[in-house]
């Protein structure tokens, strides 16, 4: 199931505040290459009032964003799944949120 939310009433408006990289992992040797896989932005919500975990291609420019500067999601489309634990009969339903690009203005 995949989630289409309306942006400005979901999340109101977001500031970035930064971004790690997903590196890719190669099954044959079993560990983690040098090629990024995608980019885990971290933007705050004025809707939700907490910090945000954006996914993106490696191929959005981000670098020119500033800390805290105020920012759009475009086409965000949220995924639930969710990932339990060994030996655990509980479920852990997580929510991955993934935009085609983010932007600002100039």
């Amino acid at each position: 199931m995949k989630i289409i939310p309306n942006i400005k009433e979901t999340f109101g408006d977001t500031y970035f505040l930064g971004y790690s990289e997903k590196m890719k992992f190669d099954q044959t040797t079993n560990r983690r290459t040098d090629e990024i896989e995608a980019r885990i932005c971290k933007v705050s919500s004025s809707v939700l009032q907490e910090q945000i975990e954006v996914i993106v291609a490696p191929a959005v420019d981000i670098m020119k964003i500033r800390f805290n500067q105020k920012v759009t999601l475009n086409n965000v489309v949220i995924e639930p799944y969710a990932r339990t634990t060994t030996g655990s009969s509980f479920a852990q339903i997580i929510l991955r949120c993934t935009a085609d690009s983010i932007t600002f203005p100039s």
